[in-house]
């Protein structure tokens, strides 16, 4: 039996190919000749082929303002596709059988060479997955979306074709699908005329994103209403193919690309509903009940009504043409209270159809403060509201008897309440104002704030819009007959750009791009602006400084320096500053190192933020001025701020100090990247087995045990612990008070998550430390210092999280060997080897790792590349987790790549330019991730070949943002399964 088991394992893991892509057979060829004829030259049965003989327009997009085909001006004046196949074999052996005859052009058919393309590697298990999990299909549907207006009435805003529409409910992915064909035009940048193709079309959305089915009495069918929380993702891809089918079980799809796309319905209904009405032939009733069932125990809520549901046309008077849907600003209402009502009406509480005179009178009747929250009171709400009116009065009259709800809680000197509106491909979703860290634009302009909108790119679900979503690849047997072998764009991207460009308009007003800060790119969010009378996006532009580089990547860094989330501190007049302290040369290289601060005016710094104690370093922004700045003694000269060259990145006239953060305790854990270095190292796999389960051993301890939860709290929660800290110290016990066990429990769920997700495993021995230079020069090459903190109950009685009096006694200098590393870090020589040793003449400095100024090559830059601007570093002592080489790997060249300039200054639409580009390009998460699974595949881990390829990927992806140049990721490079520690639910996974 144990043999048994092992071969079944090995069969589950093991990858094949039954899926291969044909070409060059020619015209006029028909599925069902072509598998016959593959049958018989290949050997063994084929369950489906599907022939294609269209595909979308190169450098067109579907055009979807065309409703009436028959209006359009057509031309088939455009590159056709060569006849194509997509065939599954029942055995891999016949895929490989055709590969083998093709590669010996022993493949003909009709005299014609066929070509042939393997398609994607699978697991057997998830073949067969595929093959006995049965999708609960609904053939022949009437498919609608709109509004549920009432319990029993239905507003219809698009109704699907009246056949051919099917409804697919799939247990083996978790979606629901619904499937329909219709003709669609393409147009073309170079032509006015039009291609017009069948497309097929997708609408598909995740089991957890069904707020409620709803069933309704119907004697002539069967009525479901499903509720959505967000957009179902719309998918076209072109029809008229030629299928097939020797099979009744369904197969894994082929590598014929579905594509993404936006609203195709007139009056983008499914951007501003969220009811989806599927009326069936009453003889689907026991697969509907099996359907229902499934959605039972998924937990999606299920309702059955006896009542007859009312369906009716929207009316058509609530229905402006927008770019995305919002409700229109009366002049008497102000854009706070407007704004309120679009974030209402897009969380799907409220819907436009209730917005009537009536309703805007009674927020005329009250003040913007009443209105503003008692909407942000209903946003708060779970299920829709059907009279919008009545719930809005109710929650103002009870705000009036209660005064004390009316006054918000006072915004700190530092923070700032944000605008936020999402933007997905069919969606917008204007968020309730946000308190966040201010910024040096915002509190210059804070009359103003209510103006600056920060815009986010995602896509439906609130997911991340990743690169699958702005462009596609044909098919690889497409690409091998074609030479068609570059990314398309898709109407998504359009989408984005047109909004980049052209700005858009929100409550009444006109929004336009901004600019960006370094985070904002990574996560695809932006700074918009409404321009009034007073000011103006150039005037921002003038004030915020003179950007002169001539890269474009560059130049839009420094202009997002203005907009780094940041503490305002001391003014510092430009004659109290040297501009000019000489960097630091070696080896013909500029190495950035940090700026000084005297201890004076560090000091003055830590009082304005409310520290107790001076901390050794601040990372800060000034004037056009970027960096770390490290406290040491000054001169009597007047100067208290010595700053570099190489860190003045723009002339500006702004001279207040404003920090970023600045050292502190940090408890230091491990993750996925730093785990699979160090493990390929040498490191033993217990050693990082044994901390998880000391780890998930207290956070299982912490609702029972106070001395245990009190010690994971202050060693390794930081700030965030205080309160569930504090309490515990004053005799709470989580088994009696109901909010500290809360907060307790959503502590351990993070820390569980985190070390599933991430593998983010606590180390005792091991911090995250913010690197600074030995000005003294006393390290040599090789050598470290590191004196740190320890945490303690009294730092969190203090704002910032130090100490309430005195000097802190709980300082160790660690000496010994140690492992240092930055994230992102894929190549072995990313994790460094030091020697720390005790300096006396640098024990001002705490939480700091200070790194040597002798050596050709500084430590800091072996490490990922990174430099001393305010990097922070995992450090740990613990002996277990040295490589028992106890040396480091060789570090791999992060000589940064040349960054093109261009002939002329910059523009804004260069910079818009870049930020959509950098959308399309942005691979660094994906290069990441690959390395994950070639390192978990691989014997060698970090050490295979692709993983060092990767890594040098990597290294490039990182700087994109500051050079402009953008990596693509290579085919061979890119995983066919993900491990499943990954959680990968949208591709193939093992175990």
């Amino acid at each position: 039996m144990g043999s048994l088991g092992t071969e079944n394992e090995k069969e589950r893991k093991e990858m094949i190919v039954t899926q291969v892509s044909f070409g060059g057979f020619g015209k006029d060829v028909g599925a069902k000749e072509l598998a016959d004829f593959l049958e018989d030259e290949i050997g063994g049965m084929i369950w489906r082929c599907r022939l294609k003989n269209s595909w979308t327009p190169p450098e067109s997009l579907p055009n979807f303002q065309v409703q009436n085909i028959a209006d359009v001006q057509k031309t088939d004046d455009y590159e056709k596709v060569e006849p194509h196949a997509f065939v599954h074999f029942a055995s891999p052996n016949s895929a490989t059988k055709a590969k083998n005859a093709a590669g010996r052009c022993e493949l003909f058919y009709n005299r014609n060479p066929l070509l042939v393309n393997l398609g994607c590697e699978r697991s057997f298990h998830s073949n067969q997955k595929r093959r006995n999990t049965d999708p609960f299909k609904f053939f022949e549907v009437c498919a609608e979306i709109g509004t549920l207006a009432s319990l029993n009435e239905f507003l219809v805003g698009w109704k699907g074709p009246a056949s051919g529409v099917d409804f697919v409910v799939d247990p083996f992915d978790g979606t629901c699908k619904i499937l329909f064909t219709k003709e669609t035009a393409f147009s073309f940048k170079s032509t006015a005329k039009q291609a017009v193709l069948k497309c097929n079309f997708k609408l598909e959305f995740f089991i957890g994103e069904i707020i409620e089915v709803k069933q309704y009495k119907n004697i002539s069918a069967l009525i479901m209403l499903v509720q959505l929380s967000s957009a179902p993702r719309v998918f076209y891809r072109t029809a008229d193919d030629d299928i097939y089918d020797s099979v009744p079980f369904d197969l894994l799809d082929d590598e014929d690309p579905w594509i993404r796309t936006t609203d195709f319905t007139p009056f983008g209904v499914i951007g501003r509903s969220n009811s989806y009405l599927i009326s069936m032939s009453p003889r689907c009733g026991p697969k509907l009940s099996k359907a229902m069932k499934y959605f039972e125990e998924r937990r999606v809520p299920c309702r059955s009504f006896l009542q007859l549901l009312k369906v009716l046309e929207e009316p058509s008077a609530h229905v402006p043409p927008n770019s995305f849907f919002c409700v229109p600003c009366g002049d008497d209402i102000s854009f706070e209270v407007i704004y309120m009502v679009n974030a209402v009406m897009h969380k799907g509480i409220i819907n436009q159809f209730q917005l009537s005179d009536k309703f805007f009178e009674l927020l005329r009747s009250q003040s913007k403060e009443v209105n503003i929250k008692a909407l942000t009171h209903m946003y708060c709400y779970r299920c829709p509201v059907f009279d919008a009116y009545k719930r809005l009065k109710i929650v103002q009259n009870w705000l009036l008897k209660n005064p004390k709800g009316i006054k918000g809680s006072r915004v700190l000197d530092h923070n700032v309440e944000v605008h936020r509106l999402i933007i997905t491909p069919t969606r917008a979703y204007c968020l309730p104002p946000e308190v966040e860290l201010s910024n040096r634009v915002l509190r210059k302009y804070k009359e103003s704030v209510d103006r600056f909108l920060r815009v986010t790119f995602m896509d439906e679900g609130f997911d991340q819009l990743n690169i699958n979503v702005l462009s596609y690849y044909v098919a690889p047997i497409v690409k091998d007959i074609t030479s068609n072998s570059f990314p398309q764009k898709t109407a998504v991207f359009k989408r984005v750009k047109t909004i980049l460009s052209e700005g858009f308009y929100l409550c009444g007003r006109k929004y336009s791009f901004l600019a960006f800060s370094s985070n904002q790119l990574r996560d695809r969010s932006a700074w918009f602006f409404a321009e009034d009378k007073k000011i103006n996006v150039t005037d921002i532009k003038k004030w915020m400084g003179k950007f002169k580089n001539k890269n474009v990547a560059k130049c839009a860094a420094r202009m997002g320096q203005c907009f780094s989330s940041t503490y305002e501190t001391v003014k510092v007049p430009s004659k109290e500053v040297n501009f000019d302290f000489p960097d630091i040369e070696r080896s013909d290289r500029v190495f950035r190192w940090d700026w000084h601060i005297n201890t004076d005016l560090a000091a003055e710094v830590a009082e304005k933020l409310q520290l107790t104690e001076t901390p050794s370093a601040y990372q800060i922004r000034y004037a056009g001025c970027k960096g770390v700045i490290a406290s040491w003694p000054g001169k009597d000269d007047g100067i208290r701020l010595y700053l570099r060259p190489s860190m003045n990145k723009f002339e500006s006239s702004h001279n207040i100090i404003e920090v970023i953060t600045w050292t502190r305790f940090q408890p230091g854990f491990l993750n996925r990247q730093v785990v699979t270095l160090l493990s390929s190292l040498g490191v033993p796999n217990e050693v990082f087995s044994k901390l998880q389960d000391s780890m998930v051993h207290n956070l299982d301890q912490m609702l029972t045990n106070p001395d245990i939860a009190l010690d994971v709290i202050i060693s390794s929660c930081g700030d965030e612990g205080n309160t569930a800290a504090l309490m515990i110290s004053g005799g709470f016990k989580p088994q009696i008070e109901p909010h500290l066990k809360e907060v307790i429990s959503c502590i351990r769920a993070s820390q569980l998550g985190d070390l599933l997700d991430k593998a983010r495993i606590f180390v005792s021995s091991a911090q995250w430390l913010m690197g600074c230079l030995d000005e003294l020069g006393l390290l040599e090459q090789g050598q470290c210092f590191i004196q740190v903190s320890s945490p303690s109950l009294e730092d969190c009685f203090v704002k910032h999280g130090f100490k309430l009096s005195g000097p802190n006694s709980n300082l160790k200098v660690i000496k010994g060997t140690v492992v240092m590393a930055k994230n992102p870090c894929l190549h072995p020589g990313d994790i460094r080897v030091l020697e720390a040793v005790d300096i006396p003449a640098l024990h001002h400095l705490v939480d700091c790792l200070v790194f040597p100024q002798n050596g050709d090559r500084p430590h800091s830059n072996e490490a990922s590349g990174s430099d001393l601007d305010g990097d922070l570093y995992f450090v740990t002592w613990d002996g277990n987790l040295i490589p028992p080489s106890r040396e480091s790997w060789p570090a791999m060249d992060y000589s940064p790549a040349e960054a093109k300039t261009l002939p002329r200054a910059v523009t804004y639409q260069d910079i818009i330019e870049f930020f959509s580009r950098n959308m399309v390009n942005e691979n660094l998460g994906v290069i990441c991730n690959a390395h994950v699974v070639h390192a978990d595949q691989s014997e060698y881990g970090a050490m295979d070949e692709k993983c060092i390829q990767l890594a040098e990927l990597a290294a490039t992806a990182v700087d994109s943002p500051k050079t402009g140049k953008f990596v693509i990721m290579p085919h061979l490079l890119k995983p066919k399964m993900y491990p499943d520690f990954m959680g990968k639910e949208d591709f193939m996974s093992y175990k």
